[in-house]
C-alpha cells in the first residue's frame, strides 16, 4: 500500500532527524564497526522490525493521547453535538474520558478520548466520525 501524500509529507519533515536516530540505533546496538560477522540477515531483520514496532505504536500512541488533549472547543463541530438527537453536549462529568485500545496497521495504540454527556438523552457517548481527526488532509 502507497503512503498518502499527507504522510510522505509530513515524514519528509522529519526524514534527516529519523536517519540520525537510526545510526545512533545502530552505534548504540554494535558500535560503528556494526554487527559482528557472520551475523545473519534475518537476525538483523528481526531486531529491525522489533524496533519498528516499539517506534510505531509509542509515535501513534503520543498522537492519539495529544489529539484527544485537544480543548473542547477547538475541536470539530462533529464532536460537539449528540450523536443522537444532533443537539450540543458538553463533556461526560461522570466519566470524562473513555479509554481506547485498538489494533492498527501501525501496531496497538492505547489513549484515552474524551467522552460527552448529551442532557437531552441523559447518555454519555463517544463522538462517531469516520476517521480520528479533523479528517483526510489536515493536520493540526
Amino acid at each position: 500500500m502507497a503512503p498518502t501524500a499527507l504522510a510522505t509529507t509530513e515524514v519528509d519533515k522529519v526524514r534527516p532527524y529519523l536517519e540520525g536516530v537510526a545510526k545512533n540505533i545502530a552505534d548504540k546496538l554494535f558500535g560503528p564497526e556494526g554487527p559482528p560477522w557472520g551475523t545473519k540477515l534475518s537476525q538483523l531483520e528481526d531486531l529491525v522490525v522489533a524496533l519498528r514496532d516499539i517506534l510505531s505504536e509509542k509515535t501513534l500512541t503520543l498522537l492519539l493521547q495529544r489529539q484527544a488533549q485537544t480543548a473542547p472547543e477547538a475541536r470539530p463541530a462533529a464532536f460537539q453535538v449528540c450523536s443522537g438527537c444532533g443537539q450540543p453536549a458538553d463533556p461526560d462529568p461522570d466519566d470524562p474520558l473513555e479509554p481506547r485500545l485498538l489494533d492498527t496497521r501501525g501496531g496497538q495504540a492505547q489513549w484515552s478520548e474524551p467522552k460527552q454527556y448529551c442532557r437531552r438523552c441523559r447518555q454519555a457517548f463517544f463522538p462517531s466520525v469516520q476517521e480520528s481527526g479533523p479528517g483526510p488532509g489536515t493536520l493540526q
